[in-house]
């Protein structure tokens, strides 16, 4: 019999949108797809060839748990540089990121502990509380997509253990400034709460810049860091992240890493190392996207039946319904009817029912014929 841990999972609500996608595809159908969550590009050649330069010099074994010495040194200085405090790197594990995002949360909380996240985010976040007995609280955003920290603080109870941060954030595009990030630093430092601060679309920011939480004086004993290459260097399949912990936490969160997935992929390790030398791409790529971002924000906005703020970070927009339609329906119709498959919004969080998540991280061309139909659709 299936446990009852997995049976508690929620399964991907896209999952029958994209199927029905491919089969539409493989009919010859026009098809746009808005759901992909990655960049377009291929990762940068220079990282491909030195990735294959390292296999083919034998880097193909296991390495160390907490991954090769000289990215987690790298990651270190970087974090040290852009906190300006010492980061060690014994406190830096090479990972998956979206697997470091639940050795963060599996360190910290017990069953029946609550979890603070924002109204909307990532699909997944409520999912890996609930993995370990956690129990997801959400906290509601402000018009402007940004986190409520007024409401934040009614929500915190004595059961409250740790906050999910995520900025630039998924899927709307909220950039956290600096005055509201101490606002948050603050509240974890009274209240002795953890954060785990999901910095994975740090290089895709068009108004003000990424800063993190962990700069505060204190956050590096509650502060979890989790990134990674796939957003900024199109290296989603190379399947590599890493997580900085407090120093007390690394020597257990390596243990786990042991018995899991014992280390990242050697390959995907050395591919990182030399893409972190490299910060031209993030940045044309960044480029890219603000073009396309203003290129969707023009053409959705001439639909009255839509409302959306102008994202100022990610390569997501998340426009809201205002002809009644929920976002379920509204992506069936879509895509059977216009061939245009868009995210639903409910999976992000309880308050996004009429929304639906643009990802415009494809090709420019794609891109307008896919905004137009959209329109077409809503009339």
């Amino acid at each position: 019999m299936v446990s009852t841990l997995y049976k508690n999972i929620t399964p991907s609500a896209t999952i029958s949108l994209n199927n029905k996608f491919s089969q539409l595809k493989s009919q010859g159908k026009s098809v746009i797809s808005f759901a992909a969550g990655e960049p377009e590009p291929t990762t940068p050649i220079e990282v491909i060839e030195y990735a294959f330069k390292m296999a083919q010099a034998g880097k193909t074994h296991y390495t160390p748990s907490s991954g090769i010495p000289e990215l987690r040194s790298k990651i270190a200085k970087k974090y040290s540089d852009m906190t300006s405090k010492e980061i060690l790197p014994s406190q830096v594990i090479v990972s998956i990121a979206k697997f470091a995002i639940n050795i963060a949360v599996g360190s910290v909380i017990e069953p029946g502990d609550e979890v603070l996240l924002q109204d909307p985010s990532f699909l997944s976040y409520p999912e890996i509380v609930k993995l370990f007995g956690g129990k997801p609280v959400y906290v509601n955003s402000n018009d402007d997509g940004s986190l409520d920290i007024e409401d934040l603080k009614e929500k915190i109870s004595p059961k409250t253990k740790m906050l999910l941060l995520n900025s630039p954030a998924n899927p709307q595009g909220w950039v956290a400034t600096h005055e509201e990030l101490k606002a948050l630093a603050d509240i974890s430092l009274d209240k002795k709460i953890y954060v785990m601060s999901d910095e994975i679309y740090e290089d895709i920011v068009y108004e003000g810049k990424h800063e993190s939480i962990l700069q505060f004086p204190g956050m590096e004993d509650l502060t979890f860091v989790v990134n990674g290459f796939s957003k900024s260097h199109a290296m989603t399949g190379w399947r590599i992240g890493y997580i900085i912990s407090p120093k007390s936490f690394s020597p257990y969160l390596d243990a786990y890493q042991q018995h899991t997935i014992t280390c990242a992929p050697s390959i995907s390790q050395y591919a990182a190392l030399k893409a972190m030398d490299d910060r031209v791409f993030p940045q044309k790529l960044k480029e890219s996207f603000q073009e396309k971002r203003n290129k969707i924000y023009q053409i959705l906005s001439k639909s009255e039946k839509l409302k959306l703020n102008i994202p100022r970070g990610t390569f997501y927009i998340f426009p809201k319904l205002l002809n009644g339609m929920d976002g379920n329906k509204f992506s069936n119709d879509l895509l059977e009817k216009k061939g245009v498959l868009v995210t639903p919004g409910e999976p992000f969080g309880p308050s996004s029912k009429f929304n639906f998540r643009i990802s415009y991280a494809l090709s420019m061309e794609e891109l307008i014929e896919g905004g137009n139909r959209i329109l077409e659709y809503l009339g």
